[in-house]
């Protein structure tokens, strides 16, 4: 009974110590029908992809363009250094309508998943057409390898001349690139380049992790010394 209490201790402390504990956290290879909402609370506004928005692409090969606009991506962070990665698509007056967006590369990383509610500070910007598949499919996806995360407007596709909510993916990434790729795609795919996190400082847990964790790891150092006893008996 002792050794059970003792592994008992361990498993929760080693479970509870990880970061994240979110309704819409995607681990690689699973979606939801539900995505919570953000008003980026406590957070800092690290870096902008451009003054003003970008142009979204040609999807290239010699594919007729269909899906025209501009999009805009932010990162914050938030007081442990942890990034939250935004983004928004806004479609041009003559765009095909767009169903799906991705971004990638959140390999290795976490993430949870959200929609932001009011302006984005310090900026203003307002969200649009929210991600709403729940009658076809999840609405958010993470793909099997954790690289790329989705998010499926396939009952109610964004309409030409209108914008998508602002997307939000919170991970325990330290450092970002310039290398990331926003897809925005119905017809036709319009890759973009974006930010994306990187490798770098582990993410350091709350302090009420750090108690549990070492709870866990007591346990696990409990149990050892028995068996060792039970041994030399």
């Amino acid at each position: 009974m002792k050794r059970f209490l003792f592994v008992s201790l361990a498993l929760v402390g080693v479970m509870a110590a990880a970061p994240f504990a979110h309704a819409t956290v995607l681990t690689p290879g699973t979606g939801s029908l539900v995505v919570d909402t953000s008003t980026l609370a406590g957070l800092t506004l690290v870096d902008q992809w451009a003054a003003s928005p970008a142009a979204l692409s040609a999807p290239g090969g010699g594919v007729t363009q269909t899906i025209f606009g501009t999009y805009q991506e932010w990162v914050y962070k938030d007081a442990s250094g942890n990034l939250t990665f935004l983004e928004q698509v806004n479609l041009a007056a003559g765009s095909e309508h767009v169903a799906r967006i991705t971004a990638s590369s959140y390999a290795s990383f976490m993430t949870d998943v959200h929609t932001l509610t009011g302006a984005l500070p310090p900026t203003g910007v307002a969200g649009g057409s929210t991600p709403n598949n729940a009658a076809l499919g999840n609405v958010i996806d993470r793909d099997a390898t954790g690289a790329v995360v989705g998010f499926n407007f396939i009952s109610t596709p964004i309409p030409a001349g209108g914008s998508s909510a602002v997307l939000v993916i919170t991970t325990d990434a330290k450092n970002y690139d310039r290398h990331g790729v926003l897809s925005v795609i119905d017809g036709t795919t319009s890759s973009n380049q974006t930010f994306e996190p990187t490798s770098g400082i582990l993410s350091v847990p709350e302090p009420s992790s750090l108690v549990l964790g070492g709870i866990g790891a007591l346990g696990m150092i409990g149990f050892g010394l028995r068996r060792r006893k039970a041994l030399g008996a």
